[in-house]
């Protein structure tokens, strides 16, 4: 089994499913032990895309709070609304 290429530009999406897949062909059991490899390598190689992907989509999630007052709004980042 040959090392597969992953795309730099592959989208969340794309990745979780190829995940999935790589999770089903192990569980499924009729891999040798070096196609298992492979495939392990692979789905690491997967998840840390889809983890990257989550914390960049985690970073930019912001909201739109209202200012003291009532006078404006201000942007206050999804890190920050984890603390309260």
């Amino acid at each position: 089994m040959a090392a597969k290429k992953i795309s730099k530009n592959i989208k969340f999406e794309e990745a979780l499913a190829l995940l999935e897949e790589q999770v089903r062909l192990l569980e499924g059991g009729d891999l040798s032990l070096e196609e298992s490899l492979e495939v392990f390598k692979y789905g690491i190689e997967l998840s840390q895309i889809c983890t990257g992907k989550l914390e960049t989509a985690k970073q930019e999630v912001e909201k739109i709070v209202a200012a003291d007052g009532g006078n404006g709004y201000r942007l206050e980042t999804f890190q920050d609304l984890e603390v309260k």
